[in-house]
């Protein structure tokens, strides 16, 4: 059959075409918010503590506001050290003026007091805590789901596709996709540094849903992460992000992209991008389609650490993490599933936290 792809070549195409919004989630009972504070100085050196203070005092041209630091991602001084462009936790940006006096931290060796002249840019780290639950009509896992191409439900304490297309979308290799994916907290920016755990069944192929006669045993799936775009249909470009590829015969691989689609108004043909790299490849890991696998992935600063079974499969760090490519960049993100064509799929003990 002139569309059917070996398994490493689904995992490429679920990584760029296939793979690739915000209130809080509440636990019951949630973990502290750790703030620390990253200085970039003037002369090239970093410093990195827990603040003294809690806010920032700011004149913009339309009002006078205390920023809390939690709120606030970046905060970049001008050259006369108190003009300052911020950018905050939820994407929002303003300018203004701000009057610290030093800034006292409690650092590894000790406790500083850094003047506001020799600061260039002020990063706010947040650790710990919940991370945003995102929008979507599937609950699952302490986050809110999209369901895509395909239709899902919760049964017997698994997130799982069904052999059946969504209602409304063209499903179809002539149409705008194939393969039953989930999404959350797609380009999220508060979704930076953080770590999920789940487990993840390849359920194979449904007799009832097989429009391209794909073989019994055909199974793959991707998990994307640091997910900064995507789209449901593969004809619509953005597909952005890092995806743990699997494929059913025990070969691995991660990946990134940047705004890869179909370039073709409908079907598959033409894969474009502004980019991809493959950071990672293997073989032989030993998935279980009855059971599922226990799969762990940690994204921390360009650091993307990755356990399956409980055994560390990558640890690398991507230092193009932070680049923009095509107006993209993959330092921030949520996470998307993606089942191989018709192969199905499920998830089940889904944890998010972050770092």
């Amino acid at each position: 059959m002139s569309e059917m792809k070996t398994p490493k070549q689904c995992l490429i195409i679920l990584a760029g075409c296939s793979l690739l919004s915000t209130g809080w989630a509440e636990p019951e009972k949630a973990d502290p918010v750790l703030l620390r504070l990253t200085l970039d100085l003037t002369d090239g050196s970093h410093v990195i503590g827990t603040p003294a203070i809690e806010s920032v005092p700011v004149q913009s041209s339309y009002a006078k506001m205390d920023i809390p630091l939690k709120f606030i991602q970046t905060l970049k001084l001008g050259e006369d050290h108190q003009t300052a462009a911020i950018d905050l936790q939820n994407g929002d940006k303003l300018k203004g003026v701000i009057k610290l006096e030093p800034i006292k931290l409690q650092t590894v060796f000790g406790p500083v007091a850094v003047a506001v002249e020799h600061i260039r840019v002020l990063r706010v780290v947040l650790s710990g805590g919940a991370l945003p639950a995102g929008e979507g009509p599937l609950a699952f896992g302490g986050l809110n789901w999209t369901p895509w191409r395909t239709q899902f439900e919760v049964r017997d304490g698994k997130l799982v596709s069904l052999p059946a297309a969504r209602p409304g979308f063209n499903y179809g290799h002539g149409g705008n996709g194939r393969g039953a994916t989930l999404a959350t907290n797609i380009g999220n920016a508060d979704w930076k540094d953080y770590r999920v755990e789940f487990e993840l069944g390849m359920s194979g192929v449904d007799p009832a849903f097989n429009p391209h006669g794909l073989g019994a045993d055909f199974r793959s799936v991707g998990v994307g992460f640091h997910v900064a775009d995507a789209k449901e249909s593969w004809n619509e470009r953005g597909g952005s992000g890092y995806a743990l590829g699997f494929g059913g015969d025990g070969a691995w691989s991660v990946t990134c992209c940047y705004n890869n689609f179909c370039k073709t108004p409908c079907g598959y043909g033409n894969p474009s991008s502004d980019g991809s790299r493959t950071l990672a490849e293997g073989k032989g890991l030993k998935l279980d389609p009855a059971t599922g696998n226990k799969v762990r992935i940690e994204v921390c600063g360009t650091r993307i650490q990755i356990w399956v079974d409980g055994e560390q499969i990558a640890d690398l760090r991507d230092e193009k993490m932070g680049e923009a490519i095509g107006g993209q960049t993959l330092d921030h993100g949520g996470v998307t599933f993606t089942w191989g064509f018709e192969s199905m799929g499920w998830i089940r003990n889904f944890s998010a936290k972050r770092l």
